[in-house]
């Protein structure tokens, strides 16, 4: 029989639980109790632990916690600090009995208020930018870094050494602190930012503020930790004495820690200080909780990544429901895994390091977030690295805050994979330069945006930059900066692209790629019931009503001969998105945690998930994002995949990169063959297979040494692993004598390769990369030498390669009096040549092949065109290396395959100039 227990603050573990007279002193002594199907009702009170519970629940019989009627529960992951002394003024002091590291980590809260380390200027609401300090003057610099501000000069020379500044520095992408290495005369002397190319210089009108030093401890609710003495002061609020102010300091990093457990739900439980995980974990709900100021990690030398995650919602099918999360330092959200799911749900005021973090950051596949109401942060309010997932029914808004050249969801150099964006309204940018609403940064494919509301952004509500693949844009409303804009980052294609339906108020299309479909868009100055309003609904005499064209899954159901242009038809579903809190309580209490579950074939967008669209590309992970091959399968050899970037590389001229979009692409040496398998085609229907296929040599990168000298000394994550600069990991800095050994590079036959590439940064130079095999002292066959100073983007430097055939262990050996960090290497020739032959089988046989040979760095997609027979509804794709069967007397080279594809491609193609 199923078990109820009850926790109360007045408890005691040593009771049985099992009834309000006799409860549990702590919620994790009933989490040991617990069995499937058990209940913990817990009573008001806060509650400092971590709940991590014993056992799984099962399918219909959870593990249960929940608030004991309406009374509020909080978990909270800090302990009280009671033994205050007083220092000077009204700042006190005390020690805690734990370590809280160098501070970087710390939350103090003020009667249960998130409390500010101490800062100058006064901050009160982080994502205010009229609050911060600006920057007057300033150098940057590998060995001299200043700020200077008239403001600074009221303060005596000294009073900012050691301390920490932060600054939105540069291009204004992100936030960047160092420390302070000296102060006179209103100038700061500091350290070099972590990214500090050139185009992150320090700048006039920068924001920035100055913390990390108890000589900023002036104003209530502050505080500061200094980790030599190990000791907290604090300014308690309205001239309150510590023991009349309840101060508490972060201790735990869980409130529950859902683990590798299944069917547990946690509803109705507040958490303060501390967060929520369900890596590994599968089928958990959190309902009906609030969650604040979860995290916090703002250290020196923060860049672009922050290294917080707020609520780790991992694992596989987990739900965070009708929840409230605000408060964070970076990330409020981090979804990994698959098929997880954000529903109903209000985040606001996070990231205010301003990092790349976002309100909601994915990573994974097939996820979902909908019905959420998403506002003010730092930077942009939905990013990450995911694929096949639905972000519907939402309302952001009020995002960048404090960062420039950003949207209000932010997509960049991944492919991701057919992901699905519709019924959202995105408005009210708050950044102040290159301000954008739909923001796909170049190198970013596989995204269905359709039936959005944009509105209210400063530059463009719209930008896609090139190259972009696999995308369609249909039936959106833009107004106020109606305007859609592509520009070329490197290579000028949009394969698979098709943009149709949509209502730019007043607007125009810009600077559109090749390769696209462009048709039906309306540019209308005022088609709207009340635009100043919100109220984006068509007017009955509307000049647009009617002249959109079916769209199959986006334009289902509509009123007369032809669909509307724009989110709303005419008379259709009058949608409003975001979170209703009230709504959920009319919700069945014992709603199942389900993930991402896929729609019957035919479902329309209106109903929400994924919807079926006509002209996506029905091939699976076409770029290789994911990380694996699968579903591509091997078909000949022992094909793999490398990873490198060629956002960076791409930079070098040439393009000499291995990969041709993002990070990961698929090589094939001579004879080997990747294949995937193909459903859902129509019969006697023309489809377009599409790839990008470059030759190559022989590529690794650094991190895949075998044996090393001098590693001990190289930088790393907290959590051990290679470190991370600009998306990629390196080695270093590597000094004079230090080496690494990488096993097994097969130069082939003499002279198939003469030349050696070597991607470095941070070079401090005079420093040479010796290419050397049979060991840190042998043969020397290259030597890759940098005299000046480069740091920048990633980027190859080569130098010739000497003869050398078959099976080699190499030895990069750095020497010179200078340092760097290393990427990669290849090994390749000066004229290269692949050959390749693209395929599509059915079941009874070849539909269409194609040779494809490429020379040197060469990288335009290739196009097998095909028809499919009368009983066609699926077929198998190939690629495959065929060596040097097209080129004669040249020798094998790798290929890579990228940017793949397979479409329907839509039959309009009206010429973009016509609708302007």
């Amino acid at each position: 029989m199923n078990k109820i227990y009850y926790v109360a603050v007045n408890g005691d573990d040593f009771n049985d639980g099992l009834s309000l007279e006799r409860p549990f002193r702590t919620i994790d002594r009933a989490a040991q109790a617990m069995e499937a199907g058990d209940i913990s009702y817990i009573r008001e009170g806060t509650y400092r632990e971590t709940v991590a519970p014993s056992r799984s629940g099962r399918e219909n019989a959870p593990i249960r916690f929940e608030a004991y009627g309406n009374e509020r529960v909080v978990v909270s992951g800090c302990d009280e600090v009671t033994e205050w002394t007083q220092h000077e003024g009204n700042v006190y002091k005390a020690k805690t009995d734990w370590d809280l590291g160098d501070g970087s980590e710390t939350l103090v809260f003020f009667d249960e208020e998130l409390g500010v380390e101490a800062q100058w200027p006064k901050i009160r609401d982080r994502l205010d930018r009229s609050q911060y300090a600006r920057v007057d003057a300033a150098t940057s610099g590998m060995t001299n870094s200043m700020i200077f501000d008239e403001e600074l000069q009221a303060f005596p020379d000294g009073h900012w050494d050691g301390a920490m500044v932060a600054c939105v520095n540069g291009v204004g992408y992100f936030m960047s602190t160092a420390k302070v290495t000296g102060f006179a005369a209103g100038t700061l002397h500091h350290e070099q930012w972590v990214s500090s190319a050139d185009h992150y210089f320090t700048k006039p009108g920068d924001l920035y503020f100055i913390t990390r030093t108890l000589r900023a401890l002036d104003a209530e609710k502050e505080w500061y930790y200094d980790p030599a003495e190990g000791m907290l002061y604090a300014m308690a609020p309205e001239g309150k004495l510590p023991p009349q102010c309840m101060i508490e300091v972060k201790r735990r990093e869980y409130a529950f820690d859902l683990r590798h457990k299944e069917h547990v739900h946690i509803i109705g439980v507040d958490c303060r200080g501390a967060s929520i995980t369900t890596e590994e974990a599968s089928r958990c709900l959190i309902r009906k909780s609030r969650i604040y100021g979860m995290d916090r990690s703002f250290g020196y030398r923060q860049s672009i990544y922050g290294r917080t995650r707020g609520i780790a919602l991992g694992g596989e099918g987990n739900m965070l429901r009708d929840c409230e999360i605000s408060h964070f330092e970076g990330n409020g959200i981090s979804i990994s895994g698959a098929r997880n799911s954000v529903h109903n749900c209000y985040i606001h005021d996070g990231n205010f390091e301003a990092s790349y973090a976002s309100m909601i950051w994915m990573t994974g596949a097939e996820h979902r977030v909908s019905r959420c109401t998403i506002t003010r942060g730092g930077r942009t309010s939905i990013s990450g690295v995911f694929s096949r997932s639905t972000i519907e029914y939402c309302d952001i808004s009020f995002a960048n805050a404090l960062t420039k050249d950003s949207g209000m969801i932010y997509l960049f150099n991944h492919d991701f994979d057919q992901t699905q964006i519709h019924h959202n309204w995105l408005h009210d940018n708050l950044s102040d330069h290159l301000s954008f609403g739909f923001y796909m940064d170049a190198w970013t494919s596989g995204i269905s945006f359709f039936r959005n509301v944009i509105w209210n952004i400063p530059e463009r509500g719209m930008v896609l930059n090139r190259p972009i693949q696999r995308t369609l844009i249909y039936n959106n409303t833009f107004y106020r900066k109606a305007i859609a804009d592509s520009s070329v980052f490197c290579l000028d294609d949009m394969y698979g692209t098709h943009m149709a339906n949509n209502l730019f108020a007043d607007g125009e299309i810009r600077r559109w790629g090749g390769h696209s479909i462009v048709s039906n868009n309306r540019f209308d100055a005022d088609p709207f019931v009340d635009a100043e309003s919100g109220d984006f609904r068509l007017r009955a005499d509307s000049p647009v009503i009617g002249q959109g064209i079916p769209i199959p899954g986006v334009t289902d159901g509509y009123r007369g001969q032809a669909p509307d242009p724009g989110a709303y038809e005419f008379g259709g579903e009058e949608w409003v998105p975001g979170h209703s809190f009230e709504s959920a309580e009319t919700h069945d209490q014992s709603a199942h945690a389900g993930g991402f579950d896929p729609p019957e074939h035919g479902q329309t967008a209106s109903a929400g998930g994924f919807v079926p669209l006509k002209h996506e590309s029905l091939l699976r992970n076409g770029g290789f994002e994911s990380g694996s091959l699968a579903p591509w399968t091997a078909a000949g050899g022992t094909p793999r995949l490398v990873f490198e970037c060629a956002w960076d590389y791409s930079k070098n001229g040439g393009y000499p990169t291995v990969v041709r979009s993002n990070r990961y692409a698929a090589v094939l040496g001579p004879g080997e063959r990747i294949e995937q398998r193909v459903a859902g085609l129509k019969p006697n229907t023309s489809y377009i297979f599409f790839a990008g296929i470059k030759s190559g040599g022989e590529y690794r990168q650094a991190i895949e040494y075998a044996e090393a000298n001098g590693g001990s000394q190289w930088e790393r994550e907290p959590d051990g692993t290679p470190a991370i600069y600009r998306d990629v990991r390196y080695v270093g800095p590597m000094r004079s004598k230090e080496w690494i050994k990488l096993d097994n590079i097969d130069f082939g036959a003499a002279g198939q390769y003469d030349n050696v590439s070597i991607g470095l940064n941070k070079v401090i130079g005079p420093v040479t990369v010796e290419v050397r095999i049979g060991g840190p002292d042998g043969e020397l066959i290259g030597a890759v030498a940098q005299q000046t100073p480069y740091d920048a983007v990633w980027r190859y430097f080569g130098a010739p390669l000497g003869s050398v055939a078959g099976v080699h262990d190499v030895y990069l050996v750095l020497s010179g009096e200078g340092q760097c960090l290393l990427h990669n290497i290849v090994f390749h020739n000066t004229f290269r040549a692949g050959t390749a032959r693209m395929s599509v089988h059915g079941h009874d046989g070849s539909i269409g092949e194609l040779v494809v040979n490429r020379w040197n760095w060469e990288s335009t997609l290739s196009e097998l065109h095909f028809t499919t027979g009368p009983e066609t509804s699926s077929v198998t794709v190939a690629i495959e290396n065929i060596g040097a069967l097209a080129v004669i007397g040249m020798p094998a080279q790798r290929i890579y395959a990228d940017d793949c594809g397979l479409w329907e491609q839509p039959r309009l193609s009206r010429a973009i100039e016509s609708e302007r």
